[in-house]
């Protein structure tokens, strides 16, 4: 396994971070046992959120009383709009945090990353609401998910100008798929500029569906085919079943390098169902591409 830092945060961090959405919460000795081959593979840090709901944390808590509170890195996301009801609101939040905590029988959150932003709230109000939590011991750390990297870095502006603990983390999507639009409503994928800013200040990036939501394994679902069926991503999927050929892995594996082999300071989050699936994950972190090979695939330059 390959670990990577962040800011505010004393603990070094998995490259694969695993995602709850998967888990089984009606077959828990299923989900314990990827959830312990994870750790054993040398995963630390999980993804979870206040919207997926009471079950998945229950799954959580028993996991937590079976293996330690400090089993896993906890991801905690909240303050998700519900619906058209917008919940950046220092009154979400209190209620999402506590939530999160209660609802999994822990002390604390290791990050609360906003699942959602919203432009019209002042962005330092929301790291003096952010502040208070860290200080009363619910969280060690911060961020945003879907956050536009211009807010970020108002943020930590304004924490530097005011002695605050800033952002440490940001979980938008990137992945060698391009999108036609959101998977989801208001979700936020990086484009050239927000990832030359992620180059340029290393600022950790927390990518989720790091290898492009299912099309690069085959996935026709009708979410897949809406998001990444374009001709493009029909040209980056032959590179990658031509690379994987190559390199004696799966164009999946190849997919997920494109992601973990980007110069950022880069975490993907990934999803399996299977024992099988997260090992297959665990091995591409130790799958190398060169600049070249990434160009390729990518933008079909030169040859592979």
């Amino acid at each position: 396994m390959q670990y990577g830092s962040v800011p505010f945060y004393n603990q070094a961090i998995s490259r694969i971070a695993l995602g709850i959405i998967p888990l089984s919460t009606t077959d828990q000795a299923k989900s314990f046992e990827i959830l312990d081959t994870y750790r054993a593979l040398g995963g630390n840090i999980i993804d979870n959120s206040k919207i997926y709901g009471q079950a998945k944390a229950h799954l959580m808590r028993a996991y937590y009383e079976a293996r330690g509170e400090d089993a896993l890195i906890r991801f905690d996301k909240g303050c998700h709009h519900h619906g058209e009801t917008r919940r950046v609101t220092k009154e979400a939040m209190d209620e999402d945090i506590r939530a999160n905590l209660e609802d999994q029988g822990v002390t604390y959150s290791d990050f609360f990353v906003l699942h959602r932003d919203d432009p019209s709230v002042p962005v330092g109000d929301i790291v003096e609401w952010l502040n208070e939590h860290k200080e009363a011991g619910r969280i060690k750390a911060f961020g945003g998910s879907n956050w536009h990297h211009s807010r970020i870095q108002a943020a930590n502006e304004y924490a530097r100008e005011h002695n605050l603990q800033g952002f440490s983390v940001s979980s938008p999507n990137l992945s060698l798929a391009t999108v036609n639009e959101a998977m989801w409503w208001e979700t936020y994928t990086v484009d050239r500029e927000a990832r030359d800013w992620y180059e340029e200040t290393q600022f950790p990036l927390f990518a989720w569906s790091s290898a492009g939501g299912g099309w690069f394994a085959g996935a026709t679902s009708p979410d897949v085919i809406r998001v990444y069926e374009n001709e493009e991503n029909k040209a980056r999927l032959a590179r990658t079943r031509e690379l994987a050929e190559k390199r004696d892995v799966t164009p999946y594996q190849i997919a997920l390098a494109w992601t973990l082999n980007q110069p950022l300071n880069i975490f993907a989050l990934v999803g399996p169902d299977t024992v099988e699936q997260l090992q297959v994950n665990m091995a591409t972190v130790n799958l190398k591409l060169t600049p070249e090979e990434l160009a390729y695939l990518e933008f079909g330059q030169g040859n592979a």
